[in-house]
């Protein structure tokens, strides 16, 4: 980690120091694990009581006193300029491996770092202040924007274009084949050809072990700043727009449109063809089968308004109580006679 003063960190976050600014700290820390020479990150006054006062503490306005630390109105967002500052991952990152592999035709921009087993194929254009770590597959004519950062054991395949600013994170698959077939009159599954291509614009940020397949002719395309999570799989022809989130472990079938600025949370799916509007909220495990208007929140399978949904899950916990009082009503008439022949 590089070490700076608390002052440093003041200036470089635009808070206010409280205390000694010549401090040296040389990390970040959460309230349960408080050190003396890190900054202690707090949300809540509550956890400040439980930090030792020799820990140098970030805060919001007006929770701090008696001890070192940093003042703003929104912590959270400042570790967005302090944390790269603390990221040891960067170091030591720098030039091409001699046991990388990169095609004479292959195009590298400047200060780029192609890690030790890489392959980067014929035509590729990787470009400047790119980071491919150890063991990425670059496809033939494949495009990589400058300041992409892709993790260790990617693939990207063949004609893939990436922006500016990716982020792609270890064991994702980009531009594999589209899932396509078409059952024959002999009954047997026969291939459709998937000979299109993803472009994934810039600032996008793709986790762990997801998969964005390449379009049956056309693009699969996902647009400027959307964030995807581990383990989700986007397939052909999809077009998911602008800051969107997708988040772990969504299932996105074919030829899907999400608009911008949406959020598909955990374990959601959407069936092949569906248009999901703008700033619509898919929640958990939801499985959306029609089309969804702009700023909706739905759940439920299938999914429906969010509040239609509630009421039913609070309807349906009411069934055994129900059945209950029924089998005492049955019971009754047929014990009183009334209930005739």
């Amino acid at each position: 980690m590089n070490p700076m003063t608390l002052g440093d960190a003041a200036r470089l976050t635009g808070g206010t120091l409280i205390g000694n600014g010549t401090r040296r700290i040389c990390g970040v820390c959460a309230p349960d694990d408080p050190r003396d020479d890190m900054l202690c990150v707090v949300w809540e006054k509550r956890l400040i009581a439980g930090i030792p006062p020799s820990v140098p503490v970030l805060s919001d306005v007006g929770l701090i006193s008696g001890r070192d630390g940093i003042e703003l109105p929104h912590p959270k967002e400042s570790l967005i300029k302090l944390l790269p500052l603390f990221d040891r991952r960067v170091a030591g990152e720098i030039g091409i491996s001699p046991r990388a592999v990169i095609h004479e035709r292959a195009s590298i921009g400047e200060g780029s770092t192609i890690g030790p087993g890489c392959v980067v194929s014929e035509g590729a254009v990787i470009g400047t202040g790119v980071v491919l770590q150890a063991n990425v597959f670059v496809g033939m004519g494949v495009e990589i924007g400058d300041r992409c950062r892709i993790s260790a054991s990617v693939v990207i395949h063949d004609f893939t274009r990436l922006g500016r600013g990716v982020c792609v994170h270890s064991g994702v698959v980009i531009g594999d084949d589209g899932f396509g077939y078409v059952r024959g009159n002999d009954g047997k599954n026969m291939k459709i050809p998937q000979v299109g291509s993803v472009i994934i614009e810039d600032d996008v940020e793709i986790a762990s072990n997801s998969t964005i397949d390449r379009a049956t002719f056309g693009v699969t395309r996902i647009r400027r700043g959307t964030k995807v999570g581990s383990l989700v799989h986007i397939a052909h022809n999809c077009d998911i727009g602008e800051d969107c989130v997708i988040v772990g472990c969504v299932a996105i079938g074919g030829s899907v449109k999400i608009c911008r600025s949406s959020v598909v949370a955990g374990q959601a799916g959407v069936a092949d063809h569906v248009i999901v509007g703008n700033e619509v909220t898919v929640a958990g495990r939801a499985g959306v089968t029609k089309d969804i208007r702009d700023g909706a929140t739905i759940s439920g399978f299938p999914a429906r308004s969010h509040s239609e949904e509630t009421r039913f899950q609070a309807s349906l916990r009411r069934v055994p109580e129900i059945l209950e009082r029924l089998k005492k009503m049955e019971k009754l008439i047929k014990d009183t006679g009334t209930g005739g022949s």
